[in-house]
């Protein structure tokens, strides 16, 4: 089945980048893999880059959008103009919610993306994937793009969100270059896509491999001398240099016979089928993020011999094979190296060791995981949202109780997500717990019961507290114990829930066409209570249809950070205090809550039924907990980066 790729809204991941595959290179193929898989999981992608040509097409799975820049510095650097900058700004525009990521910070097409973003406000992640100086044709040009780079390019990650460096080297680089606080930095791994299932390590041929751009930051000149210095004494190796550029001076040279330069860049897949055959990588830069290409050649059986660039040392260290690692810019040490890995090469167990442990530490899978994660959260909770929390206080209630245990623990919820059912029984002078205990006898196998208890009575306020800071489920809600509510409205709420991994709120909505007031003074009373509190909230992008409704469905994260904070002890209190400051909390990046009134079943019981609302008495009981929660700061203690954090509003 083809999938239905959106033009021009509706994206949830937008990628900015200066070049993409099927350009060869760490980056490019790190940024295709990405939203390919991501792409896999229903995520809407957007790719924007440069390339030789200007196109648009839909293709693997996401949309692409190229550019043809200028380029500078042997194709290496391009440069964006005011095409791109509008582009960019429109879909920017056009998708509000939409995830923006810059690859790497010292490039056009990142400032100008930085500069799109604080114009409209909208946040940004960076993806780092350089760990050390840029290193250009000559001093001079070497020195104006690293001032640049401090003074200018700068500004793309001191404005990010949030920073993901592709290696531990990186975060300490970022960390110590740009003055960048470690806890905005954190640290995914880049990984490769390649299938090594036919990997046969016994038909491998004596070949050494350097493969890459010829230009200074890479080094190529070093590893030629290296060649030629050691190539008699192996005559039956090939030492192989591929690439193209001009930080390569060859031609005037008597090369020995098994010594080959081709001057051509291989597409990928040629690269991958002469990794396939060599035993022996390197790698020479002088400064790395985490090379992509390293990785590639490990898997495929090669000994790494690489520079001592801080993130090459790293690579070295994961995989215990620190032994090859050289002196940058040292021939002899260089040679020395490789001559230890020809010598080790023999070893077909050690080459089938080093690569099953590059496959296993730099899986695509984990890496796509952790993005997903990291990029889109709200995406990532729907897919394991497993359990709802439905918290169910009582007090007197032995008339309903039992048959609204019976009504609530028969729902059933798409995607098979479980129930936790907490009760709070809050020293109720009648047979109410009685109830309680022979209705949960026979659970459903979808269900968990939960009783707790108050020793003296708390009020209505306290209980849900008790109750939703015991929960564990996803999703939380709270239940009265009476019949006004209908539980089936619960199901409607998660299948919306489902359908839109941006909510995090859901308010019943007890005023609609469907639903009868005997009792005018109630249906006035809640209605104004709910024009007062959205005077004050609205400012804030909440204003609900029914303020003091019971199904008030939240994620479980955000009820049970905002119930933390509670203080209400009134009965009456209890709404009024979570509405304003579900108004007021804000995500860790910023964003509000967003929320939506659902419509819901509602029958109102009387006094002789129980009813325990009297609204000349609570009803101004409310306001003036309605105006004391949106004028007072609270505090919120919740989970972020598997750290327990505190946060004020």
């Amino acid at each position: 089945m083809t999938k239905n790729i959106p033009k021009n809204n509706n994206y949830d991941l937008i990628s900015i980048s200066h070049y993409f595959a099927p350009r060869v290179g760490g980056l490019e193929n790190m940024a295709f893999t990405l939203l390919r898989d991501l792409s896999k999981k229903d995520i809407n992608c957007l790719a924007i880059f440069g390339s030789d040509n200007k196109y648009d097409k839909e293709e693997d799975g996401f949309r692409k959008i190229s550019f043809k820049p200028i380029s500078l510095f042997e194709n290496t650097y391009p440069i964006f103009g005011l095409s791109f900058f509008w582009k960019v700004m429109k879909l920017i525009q056009q998708n509000p919610d939409a995830r923006i990521i810059i690859h790497s910070r010292h490039l056009t097409s990142s400032l100008i993306t930085h500069f799109i973003c604080s114009i409209l406000s909208h946040p940004y992640i960076v993806i780092e994937h350089n760990a050390g100086k840029i290193y250009m044709t000559n001093r001079f040009s070497t020195k104006v793009i690293n001032w640049l780079d401090r003074h200018v390019f700068g500004y793309v990650l001191s404005g990010a969100q949030e920073i993901i460096a592709v290696s531990k080297t990186g975060k300490r680089w970022i960390n110590r270059n740009f003055n960048i606080e470690k806890e905005r930095i954190s640290v995914i791994y880049n990984s490769f896509d390649l299938d090594t299932s036919t990997l046969n390590i016994e038909e491998k041929e004596n070949i050494v491999v350097w493969a890459s751009k010829w230009i200074k930051v890479k080094n190529p000149q070093v590893v030629l001398k290296s060649y030629i210095e050691i190539a008699h004494k192996y005559p039956n190796w090939l030492f192989m240099l591929i690439g193209s550029g001009s930080a390569l001076d060859y031609q005037h040279l008597d090369l020995p016979k098994n010594v080959r330069v081709v001057e051509q860049f291989l597409e990928h897949d040629d690269f991958l089928s002469l990794l396939e055959k060599s035993k022996i990588y390197i790698n020479s830069s002088f400064s790395e993020g985490l090379a992509i290409a390293n990785l590639e050649a490990i898997a495929m059986g090669n000994i790494p011999v690489l520079s001592d660039a801080p993130s090459n040392k790293e690579i070295a260290r994961v995989i215990k094979t620190e032994e090859f690692v050289f002196k940058r810019n040292n021939i002899k040490d260089l040679s020395k190296k490789i001559e230890v890995a020809i010598k080790k090469s023999t070893d077909t167990d050690y080459l089938k060791n080093i690569s099953t442990k590059s496959r296993g530490v730099f899986s695509k899978e984990e890496m796509v995981e952790k993005y997903y994660k990291k990029l889109l959260p709200d995406h990532s909770r729907n897919e394991k949202l497993e359990k709802i929390s439905i918290v169910i206080p009582v007090y007197n209630e032995e008339r309903t109780v039992s048959q609204i245990i019976e009504k609530v623990a028969k729902l059933k919820f798409p995607k098979k997500i479980k129930k936790e059912i907490i009760i709070v029984n809050d020293a109720s002078t009648d047979k109410s717990m009685t109830f309680i205990n022979k209705a949960i006898k026979n659970p459903p196998e979808d269900t968990q019961f939960i009783v707790l208890e108050n020793k003296r009575n708390k009020g209505k306020s306290r209980t849900v507290k008790k109750g939703v800071l015991a929960s564990t489920g996803d999703l939380v809600v709270v239940q009265d114990a009476d019949l006004e509510y209908d539980p089936r409205d619960l199901v409607k709420f998660v299948k919306i829930f489902l359908s839109d991994p941006h909510l995090d709120v859901i308010y019943g909505n007890r005023f609609n066409k469907k639903n009868k007031f005997s009792n005018l003074v109630h249906s006035f009373g809640n209605r104004a209570v709910t024009f007062v509190s959205n005077l004050l909230t609205r400012s804030e992008g909440f204003a609900p249809n029914d303020m003091e409704t019971c199904y008030k469905m939240v994620r479980g994260e955000i009820m049970r950070a905002i119930f933390g904070s509670l203080e209400s002890t009134s009965n009456f209190g209890l709404e009024p205090e979570v509405t304003a400051k579900l108004a007021r909390y804000r995500k860790v990046g910023g964003e509000r809550l967003n929320f939506k009134n659902v419509d819901i079943y509602y029958k109102p019981r009387n006094f002789a039924e129980g009813k325990k609302m009297r609204w000349f008495k609570h009803g101004f009981e409310a306001l003036l907990e309605i105006l004391y929660f949106n004028n007072t700061p609270f505090t919120v203690e919740e989970t972020y980066n598997n750290k327990r954090i505190k946060r004020k509003f």
